[in-house]
Parts: C-alpha cells; sequence; structure tokens
C-alpha cells in the first residue's frame, strides 16, 4: 500500500466517525444523537491504522489531526486543511453506525460507509473506503477496502 493510499485512508476514517446529525432520528433518537455528538468535539490524532489485514506505520500520519466542530469536521496536517465533510450516525445500532459525505478534499462527494466506538479519550472507526459495504466488526482483511483507525484525542 503505497503513502498516497494510506494517507487516504487516514483522511476517509475522519468520515467515518465524525458523528453529526442524524435525519432519520425521532425525537428521544434526536436527543441520544446530540449526546453522542458532544463525545466527539474537539481534536482527535491518529493512534493507529490498519487497513487490509496490516498495521500502517504511524509516521505516516504525523502531524495530522481531526477537529470536530458542531456538525462539521477538518482533516489537517500541520495548519493545512486536507478535507472536510458531514456526517450522520444511528446510535441505535450495534455497532453505532456512520455515513460521512465528503464536502472538499479527496473523495469529494462520496459517501463512506462505517462503525465507530468511543470510550473515552479513545474512539475506534472501522469503515470501507469505497463506500460500498458497511463493516460489521472491527477488523480488515487482507484483499478488503476495510481500514480500522484508532484516534486519542489531543491534549490541551
Amino acid at each position: 500500500m503505497n503513502r498516497f493510499r494510506v494517507s487516504l485512508a487516514a483522511l476517509f476514517s475522519a468520515v467515518g466517525f465524525a458523528t453529526l446529525g442524524w435525519s432519520g432520528a425521532s425525537a428521544g433518537d434526536k436527543g441520544d444523537v446530540e449526546k453522542e455528538l458532544k463525545k466527539f468535539q474537539g481534536i482527535w490524532t491518529v493512534e493507529s491504522v490498519e487497513a487490509e489485514g496490516k498495521e500502517i506505520p504511524i509516521d505516516n500520519f504525523k502531524g495530522m489531526t481531526v477537529t470536530f466542530e458542531g456538525d462539521k469536521y477538518t482533516v489537517k496536517i500541520g495548519d493545512k486543511v486536507i478535507q472536510a465533510a458531514t456526517q450522520k450516525l444511528d446510535p441505535s445500532k450495534s455497532p453505532k453506525t456512520v455515513d460521512g459525505s465528503v464536502a472538499e478534499g479527496p473523495g469529494k462527494g462520496m459517501v463512506i460507509l462505517g462503525i465507530y466506538e468511543i470510550s473515552g479519550d479513545t474512539l475506534k472507526v472501522c469503515f470501507d473506503e469505497a463506500g460500498k459495504k458497511r463493516p460489521t466488526e472491527f477488523k480488515t482483511a487482507s484483499g478488503s477496502q476495510t481500514t480500522l483507525v484508532v484516534y486519542k484525542r489531543a491534549k490541551k
């Protein structure tokens, strides 16, 4: 896997976990979505990446951050914005699901299908970078287009 594809995987992974308003939610579900959204706010860094069953060297993601603000997220390397997107989630599913629509940058116009899990300052996301089939578990396999990313909340 080349460095460009790995970087795209990291960018797409941001799509797979920014839990923002689910348009199909009922009144009770909307509260769950808003509560879930609050967990994501702030800046996150990449802790580990696995694609097609192989761990990707973390050095490929040095300086990359993902910032969640309201219903938007941005991926940056240093001060340069690389990608932006909006998301829809369903926290009632198991595992929780997200659909991310890339608005700017690589993959513009794509919808990425993913699952996520958040616990404290750790966020785990698994997604199909081709946007064709939502993963059902947090793992990747050789020959698949599935990527698993673990993020840590950045220290202030």
